[in-house]
């Protein structure tokens, strides 16, 4: 019998340990803040204009440069034909161009275009206003305690970048 199978790790990585009490709360608590909080934010880039899907589509454009309809529609959990849609509208708004691939012409590359990038910044401009609007409300132990959350779930929710 080989040293894995006694010591049984042929299985797989082993089962986490049982949640305590604690931690079923506090994992319900953070889940609820951070969805509410990730709602607000979103709701301060959306306009009549541009929704807060099809900013999220120039928000990942603006971060990678260029991208294809199918990485689009996977990065926003959406079916093809409605990331179409959301191209097709941000394309008749002027903020994406969609070109043939140089090198392979069934395949389409999506930019932004300048107007799309001031879109972009103009929303997180925003975001961070009422960010800054809340945290200048916040007293200086709350601030301190806002660094130090923010380094916390930094470290253990957002996995490192290669």
């Amino acid at each position: 019998m080989s040293d894995r199978v006694r010591e049984g790790t042929s299985r797989g990585p082993a089962a986490p340990a049982p949640a305590t009490d604690e931690a079923v709360e506090l994992a319900a608590d953070l889940r609820r803040v951070l969805l509410v909080s990730s709602r607000i934010l979103r709701s301060h880039t959306a306009s009549d204009d541009i929704s807060a899907s099809q900013f999220s589509v120039l928000a990942y454009l603006q971060r990678t440069g260029e991208s294809t309809p199918g990485a689009l529609a996977d990065f926003e959990h959406v079916s093809p034909p409605v990331m179409t849609r959301i191209l097709g509208r941000l394309e008749e708004q002027g903020l994406v161009r969609r070109a043939a691939h140089p090198g392979d012409g069934r395949q389409v590359r999506v930019t932004l275009t300048a107007a799309g990038e001031q879109a972009v910044l103009a929303g997180r401009e925003e975001r961070d206003a009422w960010l800054r609007s809340r945290i200048d409300a916040a007293t200086a132990a709350q601030r301190e305690g806002l660094r130090e959350a923010t380094e916390l779930l930094r470290r253990l929710l957002v996995p490192p970048r290669d």
